[in-house]
């Protein structure tokens, strides 16, 4: 079907984007009613604009099917994530990793276990918020009783839960960025790593100075009983690691994510059965509602009552309408308009790997929504890549380095606001200690000008790296 609208000037396009825009931060930011709506809102706008430029409504709404068509797998792989969640927990696998992990609690380093075990957490849910308002908690407890001051130790807490919110395989940012960027997973997981690992390295390191500065020999009350409750209630045995090593094993030989993911389910499903001794109706539960802690422990119970495919129907919401306000802005070329004008100034690799940098955080400044500064910068970004013949997994890592870790630094985000109400301390109060958070981007901004870790369509190098034998 030939298109009937025209191409709009740079200022009506600055309109047409800016306009919608506007909409989703006041709905986001003033009326605090959440992303969904505003973002539906916005996309009528956005509609309107286009019939003002002559374009059809069976073309408006071509392009927002096709943008839609394209985060279907997204949409499939959430539903199978919200399912593995649910199913981890009953099979023992979550309550393992976590009891493991509280036990690498000691206060001289305090600090660097306190992100440590973020790190697990977070990479073993997938999720950010619930590994703040479950071990977090916990260990927000354990710091100030170790005279800790507390912005350092939500400091700590925010870094370790957005390393696994940015890198878990069952993370919905995740799966979403590498769909918008038309990006197989485990590669967009491989890519992140270059800048992620090392990040995350230097965090440690921070930590534990920080941790040997201000440690105090006081042991913890709070462990023990969340330690007593999960091994009261579950079977901790090492069978219980098979799910995840399984999922290890199998990305690392490239079996695709939503079949492995899958595998991961059943085996979880099994082992609730065989070592758990669940019943058919407990694990079908646990699959669609998620798993309902009742161990009498606060703190477990809310660290556990979670997963399940009813808790992704929202995150689907905001997907598709996310990806279909991005669809109305490609099929009316306001964002080619836009990225003409970025492209213009951004003439080196270095400059585009900070503009996909900048559009996340303006994004984000504009709405307080993770997801939206990931899915519009990605869908924004995607022809210019292709035509600079760079290749996507480093337009996914970059979306994430910025868009999905950068959210809870925006003190009237939606993520800040859930910390300052979980934890109690303001991101102007933590953000100078999440050290992750800024570290990250600042890696991908040095590969983007030294060439480090970028690589060709075709998947060669820009340039060589040191460490050459690590690839992506």
């Amino acid at each position: 079907m030939e298109e009937t609208g025209k191409k709009p000037s740079i200022l009506m396009a600055l309109a047409v984007f800016f306009v919608p825009v506007s909409i989703i931060l006041y709905g986001t930011a003033v009326l605090k009613i959440g992303a969904i709506l505003p973002l539906i809102i916005a996309t009528v706008v956005a509609c309107l604009f286009g019939k003002f430029f002559g374009y059809s409504w069976d073309e408006l709404q071509t392009g927002m099917m096709e943008s839609i068509s394209r985060v279907m797998i997204a949409i499939l792989i959430l539903i199978v994530v919200g399912m593995l969640i649910g199913v981890w927990i009953l099979s023992g696998t979550i309550p393992t990793i976590i009891y493991w992990g509280l036990q690498l609690i000691a206060p001289t380093s305090f600090l660097m276990t306190a992100f440590l075990i973020c790190v697990i957490a977070s990479t073993a849910t997938g999720t950010s918020f619930g590994t703040m308002g479950t071990v977090g908690v916990a260990l927000l407890g354990v710091g100030q009783a170790l005279g800790y001051p507390l912005p350092m130790v939500v400091g700590a807490i925010v870094s370790g839960a957005y390393f696994g919110d940015k890198m878990s395989p069952v993370s919905d940012s995740t799966n979403i960025t590498a769909s918008v960027c038309e990006v197989e997973l485990f590669p967009h997981i491989a890519s992140m790593m270059w800048t992620t690992i090392p990040a995350a390295v230097v965090s440690a390191l921070l930590y534990l100075l920080l941790g040997i500065q201000h440690s105090a020999a006081t042991t913890t009350g709070a462990i023990p009983v969340i330690l007593q409750a999960l091994s009261s209630k579950f079977n901790l045995s090492l069978w219980t690691l098979l799910p995840p090593v399984l999922m290890i094993i199998f990305a690392y030989r490239k079996m695709p994510a939503l079949p492995l993911l899958i595998l991961c389910v059943a085996v979880g499903a099994l082992e609730a059965w065989l070592l758990q001794g669940c019943g058919l109706k407990e694990i079908t539960q646990s699959l669609m509602s998620g798993y309902a802690s009742k161990t009498g422990v606060k703190q477990v119970d809310v660290l556990l009552s979670r997963g399940g495919i009813n808790s992704v129907m929202g995150t689907i919401v905001l997907l598709t309408a996310g990806v279909a306000f991005g669809g109305v802005l490609e099929k009316t070329r306001t964002l080619e308009v836009l990225l003409q004008a970025i492209v213009t100034w951004a003439r080196s690799t270095g400059r585009l790997i900070l503009s996909v940098l900048l559009a996340g955080y303006i994004i984000l400044l504009g709405t307080g929504s993770q997801m939206v500064s990931v899915i519009i910068p990605g869908r924004a970004f995607v022809p210019v890549f292709k035509n600079r013949g760079i290749h996507l997994r480093v337009l996914s890592r970059t979306c994430e380095d910025g868009g999905t870790i950068g959210c809870p630094l925006i003190p009237w985000s939606v993520h800040a606001f859930y910390i300052l109400g979980v934890l109690g301390v303001s991101a102007y109060d933590f953000a100078p200690y999440a050290f992750l958070n800024w570290i990250v981007p600042l890696f991908s901004i040095f590969y983007g000008y030294t060439g480090f870790a970028i690589w060709r369509t075709d998947g060669t190098p820009l340039r060589q790296s040191p460490a050459a034998g690590l690839k992506a």
